[in-house]
């Protein structure tokens, strides 16, 4: 036997035992790998076997809080200390996916806090929830009426997240908004017995390439009788001294127990029945500035009064961001509201956003 033939019969040996061997194995299934979804921008991923793009996102941040013994942030129990530590994280969903109908979406925002004295302490609660097909928006969020907030704390503003049914249109920088609340979370248990009707807000917006701004009103029905607020804010855009530089104006009016009342800015009527029949108004200015990318400066100042009570507040914050994602603040504020005496409260935090 030449060498040829013991390797050409060797070959066909380990053929035979090979192709044996395989037809015993079954075919792997074919992975399906996360893709990336880039349809709606950055950080968004197909969910294997759908054509829905998740995007998950949230934040860990740590606060040490400075006081006076009688003045905590709300809701904290006050302790025999001017400080104390303070620990919350927050994440959102977001699921989306086009239609014959347009953009089919929804939103989910959980938060929890920490701290040694308070009841619910890490106990976690939802932020928001909310589902959308084309134009029309339903669930737990901001407020049509709402928007434009200080760049720093200590501006007089409506800020709530009322239960609601929206409609918004936007093209070329224009917008419109129409949306209907139910009044409890503006208006607690200021309403009546019954109540006829939801509140009624409704918004219009523009974005140019030098300034934004937002005009609103609202009517609702309370206890007193039917109220109602119009509110607006102008946005400069001042890029020209340094990326990201702004400042902003704002001011509203209500009627009764008005959609611009109470010094943390959410539109209540008051705990007293004689503020219903007060007219309000509120004003405030915010800027701010970037001496670098990574560091910048912002600064507050709001004024509100009705014919018992008047109050203003100043706030400025500075933040270093030394890397994407991460955020070191220090902050100051200092309120006066009616006759009481001035307040400061102080804050150091450090943020991871994810």
């Amino acid at each position: 036997m030449t060498l040829k033939t013991l390797l050409l019969g060797s070959a066909t040996a380990f053929a035979v035992v090979g192709g044996a061997q395989a037809a015993d194995l079954s075919i792997a299934e074919p992975v399906d790998y996360v893709r990336i979804c880039d349809a709606f921008g950055t950080g968004y991923y197909y969910i294997p076997g759908t054509d829905t793009c998740l995007k998950i996102g949230g934040n860990v941040e740590f606060k040490v809080n400075f006081h006076a013994l009688t003045d905590m942030d709300p809701g904290v129990p006050v302790h025999q200390s001017t400080w104390d530590f303070q620990t919350s994280a927050a994440v959102n969903f977001t699921a989306k996916s086009m239609t014959e109908w347009g953009e089919l979406g929804a939103n989910l925002a959980l938060t929890g806090t920490y701290n040694p004295l308070a009841a619910t302490s890490g106990a976690v609660t939802l932020d928001g929830a909310s589902l959308w097909l084309g134009p029309i928006k339903f669930g737990h969020f901001g407020s049509v009426f709402d928007g434009g907030g200080g760049y720093a704390d200590s501006v007089y503003r409506s800020d709530v997240s009322p239960e609601q049914i929206a409609l918004s249109w936007s093209a070329a920088g224009f917008g419109l908004a129409l949306g209907i609340e139910d009044p409890r979370t503006r208006w607690g248990s200021t309403l009546g017995t019954t109540y006829s009707i939801p509140n009624i807000v409704a918004a219009a917006t523009i974005s140019q390439g030098m300034f934004d701004a937002k005009g609103s009103v609202g009517f609702a029905q309370v206890a007193v009788g039917s109220v109602y607020g119009v509110a607006g804010n102008i946005t400069l855009k001042l890029d020209s001294i340094a990326a990201g530089d702004a400042i902003r104006f704002g001011g509203a009016f209500g009627t009764g127990a008005s959609f611009v009342d109470s010094s943390t800015g959410v539109v209540v009527a008051g705990s007293s029945a004689a503020r219903n029949g007060l007219n309000n108004w509120s004003a405030y200015v915010t800027a701010q500035h970037f001496f670098t990318s990574a560091l910048s400066i912002a600064a507050s100042y709001g004024y509100r009064s009705n014919s018992v009570v008047t109050g203003w507040q100043a706030g400025a914050h500075l933040v270093w961001t030394p890397v994407p994602g991460f955020k070191a603040k220090v902050k100051a504020q200092y309120v006066v509201d009616g006759a009481a005496a001035g307040v400061w409260t102080g804050q150091a935090s450090v943020k991871r956003e994810f």
